[in-house]
């Protein structure tokens, strides 16, 4: 773990930091107005994810960049690239799929691809899947007729495909459409994926008038089928703003389980509804307004397409440098805002709710999921996990987190001091929570996890006997590389292993994580608690008021230690102890410095 001194060496400049660990892989990556202060707020900062962060660095590299604008794009570049563990990282384009189009071909075609590179074609999406770009490239060719075939099959056909037959081809192989007609086509299909439908309309009403009076009926038809797709195609959307503005609402919502955010981005273009897509986020180091601005600086450096307006629930506080990035890269002015109207603050309820319903659908499809591949008697509406934690036995904690309806029930939660201390003792640790749990019979669980194995879980067994309660009870452990969870089951020899993209696992994995921190953190606690006083009682001067006082206003050894003797004297801790007190806390860093 690195101390505060070493931001000593930074500058007074922006740049971009890089925290790595002991074998110089980048933990996270981040970005600064002034380096030196941005790195310090770490040392001031107390959560459980901001000293995980710090326990792991070794080292802070950084690089000095002009302005603020370019550390925000050389940020969202190193992140993409290298995908630090406590960042919040949106997954590699490679796994979105996108439509391209090339318009500088002779007969430009539209094809699925996953990976967007900077060759002049144009590129719409990123879809949400390749089920969603298939459906849009076929509703596309009902009104688009451009050629599907690749090159090869082009140059070499010796009549149409079966395509033109059903007037989703124009049939360019055959000479049966000229190229400038073929080019109009190709610019209009990128004009709709863009939300510029209602101007395609009145130039292809144009186009059949025109026609039509010059007697080519059957252009003119051809026209009319067009117009009438187009039609039949925006009734399926929703007009929701009349003003025919291109907007992206963009809304994030926390998961109530998890160090998760879950962003909707609801793409409105010409006041029409075109789409909406969902990402799932961990937080990283972050808190979930910082998780949510990182997002939006990922999301739009990945975007072609930027819409003139972003509505945000909250404006980053970068907000400024964010629109003139964005502005230069889309060549037009962007604003970032919040509703300011009736209708903007629907949308942004609209975003609100469509988020509440996913996360509540997800919670529940994990519960039907647990109970069917568990073989539960009903659905576990109520879960209680149990952690222990201890090291070589001393300060001796259990935990008990409650989830009901998939949801974290944080005032349900118990911490256990336990009795049995000296030489650890896993099976009696847990035998001595379960029974102080549950001899009382109240509010009881339709599911029980233990963090544990085979051993745990036969120990859960024995105590819900003992107490006569038939309650359902599985235990949960992590493989050899922590890759694999293994769940024991009474009456199964074999651990059962669920498929890592199933609901029902990715939820017992957050309740096991978070009976996991929530031990971890009473542990902790104790552990700066005992050391604190260890201290303190070897000073002269200090007795129990003095370190209830130091109590109060510091949570451990190195704020005391990284304070000023002033700030002691205001506390009433006399010059000569408060001197004393700072001389042996140097005392003991200088022993146990860890660079």
């Amino acid at each position: 773990m690195i101390s505060i001194t070493i931001c000593q060496n930074l500058p007074h400049k922006p740049g971009v930091y890089l925290m790595k660990d002991a074998k110089r892989r980048i933990l996270y990556v981040g970005k600064a107005r002034d380096l030196q202060s941005r790195v310090k707020s770490y040392f001031s900062r107390s959560s459980p994810k901001i000293e995980a962060l710090l326990q792991k660095v070794a080292s802070i590299d950084y690089i000095i960049t002009p302005s603020e604008k370019e550390a925000l794009i050389l940020e969202c570049n190193l992140i993409k690239n290298h995908r630090p563990r406590f960042n919040v990282v949106l997954r590699d384009d490679k796994n979105y799929p996108y439509l391209r189009i090339d318009l500088r071909e002779k007969w430009p075609r539209f094809t699925i691809t996953r990976k967007m590179i900077k060759d002049g074609a144009s590129y719409f999406g990123p879809f949400a899947s390749a089920k969603a770009v298939r459906e849009t490239l076929r509703s596309m060719s009902q009104i688009f007729p451009l050629r599907k075939c690749g090159d090869f099959v082009f140059k070499h056909r010796t009549r149409p495909c079966l395509n033109y037959q059903i007037g989703r081809c124009s049939a360019p192989c055959m000479g049966y459409i000229s190229e400038e007609d073929y080019k109009k086509i190709a610019v209009q299909a990128c004009q709709f994926l863009e939300g510029k439908a209602q101007g395609i309309l009145a130039t292809l009403e144009q186009q059949m008038q025109e026609a039509a009076s010059r007697l080519e009926y059957e252009r003119a038809a051809f026209y009319r089928d067009r117009i009438w797709a187009i039609k039949k195609t925006l009734e399926k959307q929703v007009m929701v703003l009349p003003d025919f503005l291109n907007r992206d609402v963009v809304a994030y919502m926390k998961w109530p389980q998890a160090e998760r955010i879950e962003v909707i981005v609801l793409q409105i273009r010409n006041g029409y509804l075109l789409a909406e897509r969902k990402y799932g986020l961990n937080l990283g180091a972050l808190n979930d307004k910082e998780a949510f601005e990182e997002f939006i600086t990922q999301y739009y450096h990945r975007q072609d397409i930027i819409p003139e307006e972003i509505i945000l629930p909250l404006l980053p506080e970068q907000r400024n440098i964010l629109e003139e990035w964005l502005s230069e890269k889309a060549n037009t002015k962007i604003k970032l805002k919040q509703p300011s109207s009736e209708s903007e603050r629907r949308l942004l309820n609209m975003a609100m709710e469509n988020l509440k319903h996913y996360l509540y659908n997800q919670s529940q499809n994990a519960l039907t999921d647990l109970k069917e591949r568990l073989k539960l008697p009903k659905i576990p509406l109520r879960i209680e996990c149990f952690d222990i934690s201890n090291i070589q036995g001393q300060f001796t904690v259990a935990s008990m987190v409650v989830f009901e309806d998939g949801k974290s029930a944080r005032e349900e939660y118990r911490r256990y001091k336990l009795r049995l201390e000296g030489h650890p003792n896993d099976y009696a640790m847990m035998e001595e929570v379960l029974k102080r749990r549950y001899k009382k019979k109240e509010k009881l669980p339709d599911l029980i996890v233990i963090d544990g194995g085979k051993g745990q879980l036969q120990i859960a067994l024995r105590v819900l006997a003992e107490q006569g309660l038939g309650i359902s009870v599985i235990a949960v452990a992590k493989g050899r590389r922590r890759k694999e969870d293994k769940i024991y089951l009474p009456e199964r020899k074999n651990p059962l292993y669920l498929p890592e993209r199933s609901l029902g696992l990715k939820l017992l994995k957050t309740i096991r994580n978070e009976a996991h921190r929530f031990a971890i953190t009473y542990y902790q606690k104790l552990h700066r608690k005992d050391s604190l006083n260890s201290v303190l009682d070897s000073i002269p001067g200090i007795g129990p008021k003095r370190k209830a006082i130091l109590w109060q206003h510091f949570s451990s050894l190195e704020e005391i230690k990284n304070t000023d003797l002033n700030t002691l004297y205001q506390l009433g801790i006399p010059r000569n102890i408060a001197q004393k007190l700072k001389a042996a806390l140097n005392e003991k860093n200088s022993k146990h410095q860890i660079s």
